[in-house]
């Protein structure tokens, strides 16, 4: 200990007192069963976290999906109503096919329509590739909304086998 002491400054110092403290508070009355007790409730804690985390992740999902059920049913409560207009049951179709169609006409005209040299300059650049990933991003919305996703087909094919599955 002594030596440790009067090495004073050496970097070398500290790193030596470090190991020299950890191994004796591990020698000291610490025994292989209170390891293995201390890692068995590390295990369990860990395993707690993750299904919390699995119960909140399923939570998120059941509100996103029954939030895009509310909006298909209200969406069907407007195309039913008799007082409805012609604008509040065509409104969402229109804005759909506005959205998606000057998302294509965007791709066509920086691919066939424009002049290169233009669409070079940094600023213009930059400006293009925000909108056109914006208007992407919104599009592929606008077809999950009105034709499911990937995601939804799938939830509802584990729900449908699952109801199969238990029926005799």
């Amino acid at each position: 200990m002594a030596n440790l002491i009067s090495n004073g400054i050496d970097p070398k110092a500290g790193t030596n007192l470090a190991d020299t403290v950890g191994d004796a508070i591990d020698k000291g009355g610490h025994t292989d069963e209170d390891h293995a007790a201390f890692e068995h409730e590390m295990q369990r804690a860990q395993m707690q976290y993750q299904l919390e985390y699995a119960k909140l992740d399923l939570e998120d999902k059941k509100a996103v999906m029954e939030d895009v059920a509310d909006a298909r049913n209200n969406q069907t409560l407007v195309q039913q109503s008799d007082h409805a207009s012609w604008l509040a049951k065509n409104i969402q179709p229109l804005l759909s096919i506005f959205i998606i169609g000057i998302t294509f006409y965007l791709f066509w005209y920086i691919l066939f329509g424009s002049d290169p040299s233009q669409l070079a300059k940094e600023g213009t650049k930059d400006i293009v590739i925000y909108i056109l990933g914006a208007l992407t991003t919104i599009s592929a919305q606008v077809v999950s909304y009105f034709f499911g996703s990937s995601h939804g087909s799938a939830e509802k094919t584990k729900s449908l086998n699952a109801v199969l599955n238990k029926q005799p």
